[in-house]
C-alpha cells in the first residue's frame, strides 16, 4: 500500500477521499513536471502536511466567487468583478493590420504557451467538419469538404495586447483537442474514424506540422504527456465504441529535456478486468495490450478484450496520476466520470461522477452538477476547470471538496454553441475560451459555420507555468 494512503486511511480518510486531495493539492516534489492543457512546469505545488503534501489551511479564490450574473454585451455570463473580450471570430480577421488571415470556424480545444519576450501565445483547433459525428470516413471527408481544418494561433504581448494572428497547421480536418507537450509544441488529431494526429509549433515560423504515425488512426481527442514515465496519453471520441489509448517509448529515445522519437512510439490500449463499475468503489487493476498500429483504422481492428468507454474527452497528467473523463452516452458506468489511473500501482479508479457529492454530505445540487463532462486543464494549486458540452455549456471548478463552482456559462442550446479550448494564461489572471456558436441563428448544426474566442479576465491570479514555445526543430 501506498504510505501517504496507509496514513490517511489511519486518519480516517477513505481512499477516494485521499485521491481527491491528491488530485487538489498535490505536494511540492524536487524537479516534478506538471502539465496541463495549457503547459508544463517543474514547479511545486502548494506546500503542506497532510496526505500527498496537501496544504490544509489553502484556499482556492474560486470559492469565494459569487453566482453567474446575467449575460454580458459579449453574450456570456461571469460572476462579479470578471470581465470580457472577443479576441478572435470566425471568418473574420482577428487583426485589422492583417486581414487576410481570417479566424476558424469551430474553434475546439486549445492552450497557452509562454514566448520570449514576456507574452504568451494561444493555439486554437479548427473542428470544420460537415458532420458532427466523429464516425467518418477520411475519403468522405475530403469529397464533401476537402480538408479545411487545421490550427491557428494568437499572439499577446507582456501587456496582453494582440499583435500576431497566423496559422500553425494546415490542411487537416476536423481537429478536434490535443495537449501542449513539456517541448514546447502542439500534439492534435483528427476527429474522424481514421484520423491522423500531428505535431506543430505555436511559433509563427516554428517550422512545417508533421504526422504522428505512432498514435494510431482513430477518432483522436485529447493528449497528454508523462515525462516520467515515457508515455504520451491520448483519448478517443466514438460515441459507444471508443477506448483509451497510450503510446509509450524506450527512454534511450526519450531525452530527459527534450522530445523523444516519435517514429519509435508503440501504440497500446487499456483493458480494465471484470466489472469497470468496481472502479466507483476503489481502484482496481489494469492492462495495456498492444494495439494493432499498421495504418489500420482502430475500428476495423479493435482488440475485444480492450476496455470501451462511453466517449472519452479530456485527459491530464499530474505527479504520476493520469485522469480523463467521459461524456454521457446513456451507460451509468461513464456517464459524466472523471477517471484516475495510477500509473505506478496500473489501477484506475472513479473520483467524479454524477453521484458523487461533497465528501460526507449528499449529491450535488443540479445547478452545480456537470453535464457533458469534456476536456479539462488545472493550475498548479490544483484547481481544476472542466468545460460542459452539452447540459448549460458552463466551464466549470471542480473544488478539493468535490462541490463544483460555474465560472462561465455560455447560454444557448447545444445546437448552436459548445464550450471550448479552456487554456490559462501564464499572467494567471487571463482565460481563454471558445464557443462554437453559429454565427446565424438557424444554422444547422451538421453545418455549423461560426465560433467565436473569448478571454476572461479574473480579478485575481491563479499559478501556472505553460512551456516555452519552440520550433519543432527543438
Amino acid at each position: 500500500m501506498n504510505p501517504l494512503l496507509k496514513d490517511a486511511q489511519a486518519r480516517g480518510l477513505d481512499r477516494r477521499q485521499f485521491l481527491q486531495n491528491l488530485l487538489f493539492c498535490a505536494g511540492s516534489v524536487p524537479a516534478a513536471t506538471w502539465l496541463t492543457a495549457c503547459g508544463t512546469s517543474a514547479l511545486p505545488a502548494t506546500e503542506g502536511t497532510g496526505p500527498g503534501g496537501m496544504n490544509p489551511d489553502f484556499r482556492s479564490n474560486f470559492a469565494d466567487i459569487g453566482p453567474l450574473l446575467p449575460a454580458n454585451a459579449d453574450g456570456i455570463q461571469l460572476p462579479a468583478g470578471f470581465t470580457s473580450r472577443v479576441v478572435a471570430v470566425a471568418n473574420q480577421p482577428p487583426l485589422a493590420s492583417n486581414p487576410t488571415f481570417l479566424w476558424h470556424t469551430d474553434p475546439d480545444g486549445g492552450t497557452c504557451f509562454r514566448t520570449d519576450d514576456g507574452g504568451w501565445i494561444y493555439v486554437s483547433n479548427a473542428e470544420v467538419r460537415d458532420l458532427t459525428v466523429s464516425g467518418i470516413a477520411r475519403e468522405t471527408v475530403e469529397a464533401l469538404t476537402g480538408f479545411q481544418g487545421g490550427v491557428g494561433a494568437l499572439r499577446f504581448d507582456a501587456d496582453g495586447n494582440l499583435i500576431d494572428a497566423y496559422a500553425i497547421q494546415s490542411g487537416t480536418t476536423t481537429n478536434c483537442s490535443g495537449g501542449a507537450t513539456p517541448w514546447g509544441t502542439w500534439i492534435n488529431g483528427e476527429e474522424i474514424t481514421d484520423g491522423y494526429m500531428f505535431e506543430a509549433s505555436p511559433l509563427r515560423d516554428g517550422g512545417t506540422a508533421v504526422r504522428l504515425d505512432r498514435f494510431g488512426r482513430k477518432a483522436h481527442e485529447m493528449v497528454t504527456v508523462d515525462p516520467v514515465g515515457k508515455a504520451i496519453y491520448h483519448t478517443e471520441d466514438v460515441t459507444g465504441s471508443d477506448r483509451f489509448y497510450r503510446t509509450i517509448f524506450d527512454p534511450a529515445n526519450w531525452p530527459d529535456d527534450g522530445r523523444p522519437d516519435m517514429a519509435t512510439g508503440i501504440l497500446q490500449v487499456l483493458r480494465v478486468p471484470g466489472d469497470l463499475a468496481a472502479a466507483f468503489d476503489g481502484p482496481g487493476p489494469i492492462e495495456w495490450l498492444n494495439a494493432v498500429d499498421d495504418g489500420t483504422p482502430q475500428p476495423d481492428v479493435y482488440l475485444e478484450d480492450s476496455t470501451i468507454f462511453g466517449g472519452n474527452e479530456g485527459v491530464y497528467y499530474l505527479n504520476g496520476f493520469v485522469y480523463f473523463t467521459t461524456k454521457p452516452t446513456g451507460d451509468p458506468n461513464t456517464d459524466d466520470v472523471i477517471w484516475v489511473i495510477d500509473t505506478a500501482a496500473n489501477t484506475i479508479e472513479s473520483i467524479y461522477s454524477p453521484a458523487d457529492g461533497p465528501v460526507g454530505s449528499p449529491v450535488d445540487s443540479a445547478e452545480t452538477r456537470m453535464t457533458g463532462i469534456d476536456n479539462i486543464t488545472m493550475t498548479l494549486d490544483g484547481e481544476m476547470l472542466v468545460v460542459e458540452d452539452g447540459g448549460d455549456m458552463r466551464c466549470m471548478v471542480l473544488m478539493p471538496d468535490r462541490t463544483t463552482i460555474p465560472l462561465l456559462r455560455l447560454p444557448g442550446s447545444a445546437d448552436v454553441t459548445e464550450v471550448t479550448g479552456v487554456a490559462i494564461a501564464p499572467t494567471g489572471d487571463r482565460i481563454y475560451v471558445s464557443s462554437q456558436r453559429a454565427l446565424e441563428q438557424g444554422t444547422p448544426a451538421t453545418f455549423r459555420t461560426g465560433g467565436v474566442t473569448y478571454e476572461i479576465q479574473m480579478p485575481f491570479s491563479v499559478r501556472v507555468d505553460p512551456p516555452l514555445a519552440r520550433p519543432l526543430s527543438g
